[in-house]
């Protein structure tokens, strides 16, 4: 199937499952413009729709930017009146608002592959996937502050959630830019690589998460996303009826008879992660 001509993004799907989206303006370190969000939200959608997809990888163009955000030249803020501006980034934030919806509740696995700066909502899309590798030259920076904006990319939900309060605050409040080491201290990413290496790891990780169940998979992301907010009463109710549904689906009797014949292990690794350069085991 041929993919769709996107202007400033690319996107693939791969033989193995893996649909990778890249923010393709390097000249603007993949910051999206209007046009590059409708993209990005279509393509998402395509991911949700097409059962060839197991996984998508978000990632960006070029060895210097992941997304630095939002394009703020897209708008020419010297001429425009307040009115105009207002419009502008009311209709930018609801369109970025239903891409990270889109992420948050896509019932397949997103993986950030950070290549690079994230900064702002490019930050926002790397915690609202559901794992992030990085480059080991990557950088991460909230900078809404900085251009007197108020924070954004459903980093109310995400930031604290990842890092913790105080951490949330440390970032917000001096926007201070982490490196990738310190990102993965900070559970940000879940590893980062020398940029030799990035491009074979992050295809074997979405390899591996394409090739699993992605119903299980989407079950354990919805109530992850759900369960910190619930009671545990309700937690578990929502729990047994994913069990009852994981029931009936025929993955559950082929790899309960692969148990049953010793030819899985319990704690058999479905998702290879390769260590991080500071995990060398």
């Amino acid at each position: 199937m041929a993919e769709p001509a996107y202007q400033h993004i690319q996107f693939d799907v791969a033989e193995n499952g893996v649909a990778t989206l890249t923010f393709n303006l390097p000249a603007m370190a993949n910051a999206m413009d209007l046009l590059g969000v409708q993209e990005t939200l279509d393509a998402l959608r395509r991911c949700e729709q097409r059962d060839d997809v197991g996984a998508v990888v978000l990632t960006g163009a070029g060895e210097h930017a992941f997304s630095a955000g939002f394009n703020l030249k897209e708008i020419p803020f010297a001429q425009a009146d307040a009115s105009a501006i207002r419009a502008h980034f009311e209709t930018l934030a609801m369109w970025w608002h239903q891409v990270l919806h889109k992420v948050i509740h896509l019932p397949k696995p997103v993986l950030a592959a950070v290549n690079g700066v994230a900064a702002g909502v490019g930050l926002g899309m790397t915690i609202a996937a559901d794992m992030a590798v990085a480059v080991d030259s990557a950088s991460f920076l909230c900078a809404w502050h900085t251009i007197g904006l108020a924070n954004d990319a459903a980093t109310s939900y995400t930031l604290v959630k990842i890092v913790g309060f105080r951490r949330a605050m440390e970032l917000m409040l001096t926007n201070r830019t982490l490196d990738a080491e310190e990102a993965l201290d900070w559970q940000i990413v879940n590893r980062i690589y020398p940029r030799g290496d990035f491009a074979r790891n992050v295809a074997q990780i979405a390899a591996d998460l394409a090739a699993g169940p992605t119903h299980l998979q989407a079950m354990a992301k919805a109530r992850f996303h759900a369960g910190w907010r619930q009671s545990i009463e309700e937690c578990t109710e929502f729990e047994i009826g994913n069990v009852m549904n994981s029931l009936a689906d025929p993955y559950f009797r082929r790899a309960l008879d692969q148990f049953l014949r010793k030819e899985t292990r319990s704690d058999k690794v479905q998702v290879h992660l390769p260590p991080s350069r500071r995990h060398p085991t």
